[in-house]
């Protein structure tokens, strides 16, 4: 009897790894879909920040390095 006892320990534990790695992999896929949704919305809200400000005359971060001679 001790060697069926055994097989179902031994299936138990086999079940429980395979539930727990979907589980596992469930969790980190909506964490990838959670973070995916929430950088689209700050790219967004990025673009339309950019988009309200005035046009720059080339001074400050965006015109860093370059320089005109002449």
């Amino acid at each position: 009897m001790g060697g069926m006892r055994e097989t179902y320990a031994s299936l138990s534990s086999f079940v429980d790894l395979l539930l727990w790695r979907d589980g596992g992999q469930r969790h980190a896929r909506r964490n990838a879909w959670q973070a995916m949704v929430a950088d689209s919305a700050r790219a967004r809200d990025r673009a339309e920040a950019a988009a309200s400000l005035p046009v720059s005359s080339g001074h400050g971060a965006s015109g860093e390095g370059r320089h005109v001679t002449g």
